[in-house]
C-alpha cells in the first residue's frame, strides 16, 4: 500500500504542513528507471502503480518546476494515450519542500521513465486496492481543494467557493447572520469543522468514513498555465488543505474508485490524490 506517516515540512517556509506520504522506502532508489515487475502486477483492471521522483532543483528545468510543469511532465510517462479527450490515466502529488522536488505518479497504466535523465532518482511500485482489508482501520494523507457550490448570492446565481474561507456568507445562508464567529479561536473551530464535514460528505459518496480527521491550514495558491516558459491564460486560485487521520472503507468498489479517481477539484494541479496505509 502505498504511504507510510507523513514528515515535517523540510527546507524553508512555514513546517506547520506535513509533506505528502511516498511509497514505503526499498534500499537504493534506483537512480534509472526499472518498468515495474509483471510477475507481481497480476491485476492489470485494479493495479495501480505508484512512481516516487525526486528531481533535484539543481538542474534548470527543475529549479521552478510547479503543479503545471508536472502535470506535464507527469504525462510524458504515457507516450501511447492521447491528452485530448481522453481519461487522463494518473494522479499526482509534487511536494516542492526541501532539496528536490518530491513527485508522487499514481496511475492505471505502467508508466514509462526511461525520458528522464540520470539525475533524477525514481522509484516505481504497484499494488492492487481490491486487497486492502475492508475492516482495518487506514492512515491516509490527502492534498485537497475542497470546494462546494453555494447560493445567497446578491445577483442570485450558484457559485462554487472554497470551503472553509466565508463564514459570513455561510451563516448568512443557514439564516443565522447573527451566530457569525467573529474571534480568531471561534473563526478556526468553524473552519475545521467545514473542512471536516467536506471530507466526512465525501467519504459517504466515495466508500469510506472518516474515524478521525486534522485538516491543515487552508493556503491560497496562485497557479498559471505556462508553455515554453511563458504564462498562457489567466493566473488559477486554489485554496489548498492537507488532512490526515484515519478511515475504514465500507463501499470496496466505491473506494477503489476513489483511490484511482481521486477526490474534489484541480486534480490536474495535484490535488485529489488519496493515500492510504494500515494504521
Amino acid at each position: 500500500m502505498p504511504a507510510p506517516s507523513p514528515t515535517a515540512r523540510a527546507g524553508g517556509g512555514s513546517s506547520a504542513r506535513a509533506g505528502p506520504m511516498p511509497p514505503p522506502r526499498s534500499r537504493g532508489c534506483a537512480s534509472r528507471w526499472r518498468p515495474p515487475n509483471p510477475m507481481t502486477c497480476t491485476r492489470p483492471i485494479s493495479m495501480l502503480y505508484v512512481s516516487l521522483l525526486h528531481l533535484p532543483r539543481g538542474r534548470p528545468c527543475w529549479r521552478h518546476l510547479d503543479p503545471y510543469q508536472a502535470h506535464q511532465l507527469a504525462w510524458k510517462a504515457f507516450p501511447g494515450i492521447p491528452r485530448d479527450g481522453g481519461a487522463r490515466p494518473f494522479l499526482f502529488s509534487l511536494d516542492e519542500r526541501g532539496p528536490h522536488h518530491s513527485l508522487l505518479v499514481q496511475s492505471t497504466r505502467a508508466p514509462d521513465w526511461g525520458f528522464l535523465d540520470g539525475t533524477a532518482r525514481m522509484q516505481t511500485k504497484c499494488f492492487d486496492p481490491q486487497r486492502i482489508p475492508a475492516d482495518t482501520p487506514l492512515r491516509f494523507f490527502l492534498r485537497a481543494n475542497p470546494t462546494v457550490d453555494r447560493k445567497g448570492f446578491r445577483d442570485g446565481k450558484k457559485r462554487r467557493v472554497a470551503v472553509g474561507i466565508n463564514p459570513e456568507l455561510a451563516f448568512r445562508r443557514m439564516g443565522r447572520p447573527g451566530d457569525t464567529p467573529t474571534t480568531p479561536e471561534a473563526i478556526a473551530a468553524w473552519r475545521e469543522a467545514e473542512l471536516k464535514g467536506w471530507l466526512e460528505r465525501q467519504g459517504e459518496r466515495r466508500g469510506f468514513a472518516v474515524e478521525a480527521c486534522a485538516p491543515g491550514p487552508i493556503v491560497a495558491r496562485r497557479i498559471v498555465r505556462t508553455e515554453r516558459g511563458r504564462p498562457r491564460g489567466k493566473a488559477m486560485t486554489f485554496h489548498e488543505v492537507e488532512f490526515t487521520g484515519t478511515l475504514r472503507i465500507t463501499d470496496r468498489d466505491a473506494f477503489t474508485r476513489t483511490l484511482r479517481e481521486g477526490l474534489g477539484r484541480g486534480r490536474a494541479f495535484g490535488y485529489g490524490l488519496l493515500m492510504v496505509r494500515p494504521a
